[in-house]
């Protein structure tokens, strides 16, 4: 065979090979020379929501944990304050004429008589600043909060025995666990007088749930005794 023979012949052997592999690049789909698959996306393509979809429950418990973030100002404060007063003494005088033990009732009592003062020096440092604790009143969250408050408050009202010491008991520990945490996020930005008064509040939220605590854990060892 001559040398002109032997190179035809190898590159016929090589033409099948470059067909094979010329046949793979156009079937690869990340190929930009295939015209079904378009490979240009536009920035941030594949973190951009879109508008058109509701938004996913991660994005809103997103929202809502910056929502609930949001630092109060002191006028805010003083207003809520009020309003958690009101409730507690509301639940107080509940409990003091539907309790069934000693413990429920004087929680009661402790409760009318600390949230009465307490809204007697919010009363007062709201008058220095002509501040409405009303103003709340018309707030859609706030009407919401209200309405969620008094449905806790029929509940209870409907329930009896021990029962109702076990329900009041826990309403009571959730309650100032909220209430505590909303003074300690506040008292850090707040003016000087208003501080003072948180600082000398925080304690006496923190002995009302150690006390709704302590009826909690004995209602439930009541219960489990039977």
């Amino acid at each position: 065979m001559t040398l002109q023979a032997t190179l035809l012949a190898a590159a016929l052997a090589l033409v099948p090979a470059f067909a094979r592999a010329d046949d793979a690049k156009k079937n690869d789909p990340r190929s930009s020379s295939n015209p079904a698959i378009d490979t240009r996306t536009t920035p941030n393509q594949a973190t951009q929501p879109d508008p058109a979809q509701p938004p996913s429950q991660a994005q809103q418990m997103d929202r809502g944990s910056m929502e609930h973030g949001k630092k109060l100002t002191d006028d805010q404060v003083l207003r809520k304050l009020h309003h958690v007063n009101q409730e507690e003494i509301q639940a107080g005088q509940l409990a003091q004429q539907k309790g069934t033990t000693r413990d429920v009732k004087d929680y009661g009592a402790t409760l009318v008589r600390d949230h009465t003062k307490g809204d007697q020096d919010v009363k007062t440092l709201a008058s220095k600043t002509n501040l409405d604790l009303e103003a709340m009143k018309s707030d859609a969250r706030h009407l919401e909060k209200q309405q969620m408050m008094q449905n806790k408050m029929d509940q209870l009202q409907k329930m009896s025995g021990k029962d109702f010491d076990r329900g009041f008991a826990q309403m009571m520990v959730n309650g100032h666990r909220e209430a505590i945490e909303m003074v300690k996020d506040a008292r850090g930005d707040a003016k000087p007088e208003l501080k003072s008064f948180l600082e000398r509040l925080l304690p006496v939220l923190q002995k009302h749930q150690d006390m709704a605590n302590d009826i909690l854990s004995k209602t439930r060892d009541t219960a489990s005794a039977k």
